[in-house]
């Protein structure tokens, strides 16, 4: 038996739910937190143990970033506030990647707090305890590893059954006790809707107008409609019968606001299963709309940049792009991190400005640029460079030769006698819906590329006029040829203001530039 300590005055309660334990509620064993909470209160009864702080994790995932409570409990780890935490289990502290498993073990050992649990004591001073902790992190790591094979395995083969394996049904059907899908009787309509409009050539924007006018709420349960909500069923095979997965790889990030980001995954990886349930799109109206979206390839009308400092000035502790937001009956705008929950303080957009362009002045002073046509024409480069449009336009173009390529050896297969007429059909379908949306991008990459060239060529022409760069950023009213102006001496700007910083020139800015 463990020989656990007894009359322990601080103590904190860490409780967390497992994939099994959620399995576990399932079945109907009862609520895991309450049945852990009277286990570890009545260990700390027995031993007489003084609960300060119960941190209880409500969410799912085994990284730290994904657990809000976790991170709570290190902090008070690192100050030393607890002499030990009580668990269910040293695997319930994190059995994610070996970062998270060093940074806990690190706090815990040099905060001399120990982790208790009713099987073991774990005291990470002594040598044995921190291998066998070691050792236990790694057969937990292995585990989560195997159960995460499993699942996706099973996802795998349910999907290939033309079962439906997406956390909630897509929006216009229901999911039956076998994970089938059957149309919802109140949103099958709404979609119905949606393709009808598209196959009489209405795009994405006007259609996400006309369902928000008629008050029909959104997937999300909101009053308002994205064109981005629009395009994503119109581009989803589920609405032709199919059933789709592994479509897109999910990697973890604490860069991304839901913290993950997605990209399309390999070929080989995707799962595709014809037929799999009722349709709500016909073939003709699905035709249709194709022939639409072909012939009419909808761009978006630019906007007009109304920051002159958008994508230069970044939040220096979460590290995301501040946002200017325009205020009403005031004399200035505020400057504003847009992450939720991040504690870097707003202040008046202007006094930020004002500061930039003092610090380049006080800086730069005596630069000037003369009429010089070899001169401009760097410019020129520099600009449309810089802009990241000339990179896209030609990843887009090798994609779109990817997918040609892709459609020849398509037709090479069926000749071959590899796929049968129906999987060639669908296959093509798919791969020209592909090229479709692929010809929408270049169209819209090619029109930005062009527009950034004319600001370039603009900025040129008033550089060759002015000479100081700083006059004419203060005389010129255009905010996208500002924003290009500074860009060409500043590579980004760091913010930082803290919550008890009052006055709102109370800010800091470290300024990295290009020269």
């Amino acid at each position: 038996m463990a020989n656990y300590p007894s009359n322990l005055h601080a103590v904190a309660l860490y409780l967390r739910k497992s994939r099994a334990d959620l399995e576990a509620e399932n079945r109907g064993e009862g609520e895991t937190l309450s049945k852990h909470r009277r286990t570890l209160y009545a260990f700390a009864a027995k031993y007489n143990y003084s609960i300060l702080d119960v941190y209880e994790e409500i969410v799912s995932g085994e990284r730290i970033i994904d657990r809000p409570e976790m991170q709570r409990l290190l902090h008070a780890v690192a100050d030393g506030r607890y002499q030990a935490v009580l668990c269910m289990d040293i695997d319930r502290l994190g059995r994610g990647n070996m970062v998270d498993q060093g940074m806990i073990q690190d706090l815990f050992k040099h905060s001399q707090t120990l982790i208790i649990t009713p099987r073991k004591v774990y005291d990470l001073q002594d040598e044995m305890d921190e291998e066998w902790s070691e050792f236990e992190a790694f057969m937990a790591r292995r585990e989560l590893k195997l159960i995460t094979r499993r699942m996706q395995r099973g996802r795998r083969q349910s999907a290939l059954e033309g079962k439906s394996v997406s956390r909630k049904p897509p929006y216009g059907y229901l999911r039956d006790r076998t994970l089938h899908l059957q149309p919802d009787p109140a949103t099958a309509p709404i979609v119905q809707m949606i393709f009808a409009l598209a196959a009489k050539g209405e795009g994405a924007q006007r259609i996400s107008t006309h369902l928000t006018t008629l008050g029909i709420p959104s997937p999300s349960g909101q009053n308002h409609w994205d064109r981005s909500t629009i395009y994503s069923i119109l581009q989803n095979p589920v609405y032709q019968g199919h059933i789709r997965w592994g479509h897109y790889q999910y990697q973890k990030t604490a860069q991304r606001k839901n913290g993950y980001s997605r990209k399309l995954a390999a070929e080989h990886t995707k799962v595709m299963k014809y037929d799999a349930h009722e349709p709500l799109v016909d073939p003709v109206t699905y035709a249709l709309y194709k022939e639409k979206s072909k012939r009419h390839p909808s761009v978006p009308m630019r906007k007009t940049l109304s920051n002159p400092l958008a994508g230069l000035i970044v939040c220096a502790r979460c590290g995301r792009t501040m946002m200017r937001k325009k205020t009403y009956h005031r004399p200035y705008n505020r400057l504003l991190c847009p992450t939720p929950g991040c504690s870097t303080r707003g202040t008046h957009f202007e006094l930020v400005e004002q500061r930039i362009l003092h610090t380049l002045q006080s800086t730069l002073s005596g630069i000037h640029f003369s009429a010089d046509k070899e001169q401009h024409s760097l410019l020129i480069r520099q600009l449309s460079e810089r802009t990241g449009q000339t990179r896209k336009f030609e990843s887009l173009q090798a994609t779109h030769l990817q997918i040609q390529k892709q459609l020849n050896t398509l037709y090479e297969l069926v000749e071959q006698g590899m796929y049968d007429s129906t999987t060639f059909k669908t296959r093509r379908s798919l791969l020209l819906d592909r090229l479709a949306k692929l010809e929408q991008e270049l169209c819209e990459a090619t029109s930005e590329q062009a527009h950034s060239l004319e600001t370039a060529a603009t900025l040129q022409s008033s550089l060759a006029t002015v000479h100081d760069p700083w006059v004419l950023y203060e005389t010129h009213t255009s905010s996208e040829l500002k924003n290009q102006l500074l860009k060409l001496f500043i590579a980004h700007i760091t913010y930082r203001r803290e919550q008890d910083w009052k006055p709102p020139d109370h800010f800091e800015l470290i300024i990295t530039l290009r020269l």
